[in-house]
């Protein structure tokens, strides 16, 4: 409904869209989120993504980790109702692997280029290039078990390869392999095609993609909170959360997929599972590029036991 509603603003504005500079900024309390993209366009992000878990009666993580990385988005087509855009990893680092590991998982970014298609505003629609992806995974896993194995023992190396082949059967199949590059490309596209104005929240229904093509419906809610035409940014946050009933099915169904061994035996029924995704985005008002995208999710999973606190955050600045 919000790209229906936005669609028909652009419309009733669109002989005073061509002749401003800023043609996101509607007035000085409203903005679109709408990319106005040129084939052949470039855009590149750094990207510093950390993650802590955290169990209850601990005052320090249990675990904790960080990786950064540099992405670059191109627009191959422009046409009146879609765009076609490749995005490729430049660089990447993981905290703590070894040196060949670190070399393998920078191989990995380096080598996949994902295409995408993206409706008129620049919302995301789907991956095109499906079983390129799987076929490049597949041989990644491959050369990853392959270095992995070699520096382990006998032992342990029967049981890091039947690890690896679980999971690159799994998450290789057409169902899953989109999900895996989802995370970087919803966070630049998810929140095209809609207006918003100052200090009003909007709400509205959302879907959260998971494995095995599922959607977990959800809710959302989007604050514009600075428009700055001098500097020609405008400031929006977004909080969201799933269904909480509808999320633990979705991970029952994805525990028994990845552990089928173990069907039935992990009590999701008994856990308490909330989680909350919080966002605050800025967009450049001339062309529609994302200026700054910064997420994080909370991740709360409790059982009579213990109770695991996990949060994932992710930092994307455009560079320069």
């Amino acid at each position: 409904m919000n790209k229906f509603f936005a669609f028909f603003v652009i419309l009733a504005l669109s002989s005073k869209l061509v002749a401003q500079d800023q043609p996101n900024l509607l007035s000085s309390t409203k903005v679109t989120t709408i990319g106005y993209w040129n084939k052949g366009d470039k855009v590149s992000y750094h990207v510093i993504n950390s993650k802590t878990t955290t169990k209850s009666g601990s005052t320090e993580p249990v675990k904790k980790s960080s990786d950064t990385y540099d992405l670059e988005i191109t627009v191959v087509d422009s046409t009146e109702h879609a765009y076609i855009l490749a995005m490729k990893y430049l660089k990447g680092s993981g905290e703590g692997l070894e040196p060949q590991l670190q070399e393998i998982m920078n191989s990995i970014q380096t080598t996949a280029v994902i295409r995408y298609q993206t409706d008129e505003f620049g919302s995301f629609v789907k991956i095109l290039n499906l079983i390129e992806l799987q076929k490049d995974f597949q041989k990644t896993c491959n050369e990853f078990k392959k270095q992995v194995v070699s520096t382990r023992k006998p032992e342990e190396a029967k049981e890091v390869t039947a690890t690896i082949d679980a999971l690159s059967a799994q998450f290789s199949k057409p169902e899953n392999i989109a999900v895996l590059y989802m995370s970087d490309i919803l966070a630049i596209h998810a929140y095209y095609g809609i207006e918003l104005v100052l200090n009003k929240p909007m709400e509205t229904d959302l879907e959260f993609p998971c494995f095995a093509n599922i959607n977990v419906p959800g809710t959302g809610k989007i604050t514009l909170s600075a428009i700055n035409k001098a500097k020609d940014i405008a400031t929006f946050s977004m909080v969201s959360k799933p269904d909480k009933e509808e999320l633990k099915k979705y991970m029952k169904l994805f525990f028994d997929q990845l552990f089928p061994d173990s069907k039935g035996k992990i009590p999701v029924d008994q856990m308490s599972i909330d989680f909350e995704n919080t966002e605050r985005l800025v967009i450049h008002l001339s062309d529609g590029w994302m200026e700054s995208v910064e997420s994080s999710q909370t991740a709360i999973v409790s059982d009579s036991k213990e109770k695991v606190k996990k949060v994932s955050s992710k930092l994307f600045t455009r560079n320069n």
